[in-house]
């Protein structure tokens, strides 16, 4: 984005003026900054009145059908723009390793890359939000398999959000239209599945998180009736919790993610905007963060993941960015910024990392014509 605009006439100016045109001017560009992200990323498919799955049993009008010279030629056809793709793997820094999506409804193709995990074998697990599908990709991000439709039955989805894995390479996904959690084998072969829509224990109005422990528990947490929920391997209700502490309640919880000392850590957005740490019965351990534009700081959170060092990588989607802390919440480093460029992101949804450290991040801000205009204007900088 080109911004134009007037710059205050400073000089004559006397010293205690300075300061305050210099700040208004600050002020400003960063207001037209994030009016202009946040017209993209209420397109996305928590916008209850966007375009997803759930409303459309044919994505294809998302693409383009300027086919080639032959106009035999069949399918639609991807207009991605240079160097920007929707599943990025980082070091646990931030530079960038490599990158792979193109915009389409096939193999290897993402209209909302949305939830993102890796197994032990260091394969990925990518959901698309709007295709209703879960896609499995090597380390490098080649494509081997993928399952899921449109509908509410065994292997079918309304808007598949975050996943987890389990020990035995076992796929816990949260449908978040749905209400529900199904479990796959590796290969997308349907396990079981639990949940309904409602308030009580081993029900879901917005499931989005996903974790597992180190005894393969499963740990749910749902957007809108904010709470964490606790269950057995085959979805039996084991423990929930609401809150930090009495008074405290969760506001809007995105994701989960369990450390390798089975540590809970949740990421609680809009005006709480917190990490908050918990044992693995929901006792509150500590929490961090806050609503702003700094260091430590989110506008809305999303993903949540840690490494084997007990280090925390948080997505903060309207900072366009990932900032790492260590486990007591102190923050370490941060990468990304609003672009199409090699460490930049459109819309960073979810979050992974492989045995090796290595960091995937889900961007699903292909699934809209602004989000591409925006793009657009930082290709042609």
């Amino acid at each position: 984005m080109i911004l134009h605009t007037k710059i205050p006439n400073i000089i004559g100016m006397s010293n205690s003026k300075i300061p305050v045109a210099l700040l208004s001017l600050t002020l400003v560009f960063s207001s037209l900054y994030i009016l202009n992200f946040q017209s993209i990323y209420s397109q996305t498919s928590e916008d209850p009145k966007s375009l997803n799955c759930k409303d459309n049993k044919d994505q294809s009008h998302y693409v383009s059908n300027v086919a080639s010279n032959d106009s035999k030629a069949a399918g639609p056809v991807t207009n991605d723009l240079n160097g920007f793709h929707y599943v990025k793997k980082f070091d646990s820094n931030g530079t960038l390793i490599t990158a792979w999506g193109t915009k389409g409804t096939g193999p290897g193709q993402f209209l909302h890359a949305h939830g993102i995990t890796v197994d032990y074998g260091g394969n990925v697990y990518v959901s698309d939000a709007e295709k209703c599908n879960v896609q499995k990709f090597d380390s490098e991000g080649n494509f081997i398999t993928m399952w899921g439709t449109r509908g509410t039955g065994p292997g079918q989805f309304f808007q598949p959000e975050s996943m987890a894995v389990d020990s035995k390479g076992n796929v816990f996904v949260a449908d978040y239209a749905n209400q529900h959690i199904q479990k796959f084998d590796s290969d997308g072969n349907f396990i079981t599945m639990w949940g309904s829509k409602g308030r009580a224990d081993s029900q879901f109005i917005k499931p989005w998180g996903v974790a597992v422990d180190s005894s393969d528990n499963v740990y749910i947490s749902d957007q809108d009736n904010p709470e964490a929920q606790k269950f057995s391997n085959d979805g039996k209700f084991l423990t929930k919790w609401n809150s930090y502490s009495p008074g405290m309640l969760f506001v809007h919880l995105h994701d989960i993610t369990v450390d390798s000392n089975d540590s809970v850590y949740v990421t609680d957005g809009r005006n709480n905007s917190y990490i908050a740490k918990f044992d693995d019965q929901g006792n509150f351990e500590k929490q961090w963060g806050g609503f702003g534009y700094g260091n430590g700081h989110f506008v809305e959170n999303h993903g949540i993941v840690t490494d084997k060092e007990g280090n925390v990588y948080v997505v903060d989607t309207r900072n366009v960015r990932i900032q790492k802390f260590n486990s007591e919440g102190e923050f370490i480093t941060k990468w990304g910024s609003l672009g199409c460029r090699d460490n930049q992101f459109l819309i960073p949804h979810d979050i992974a990392i492989d045995s090796s450290g290595n960091i995937y991040v889900s961007d699903s801000g292909n699934v809209h014509f602004r989000a591409q205009k925006t793009c657009e204007s930082f290709e042609n900088q």
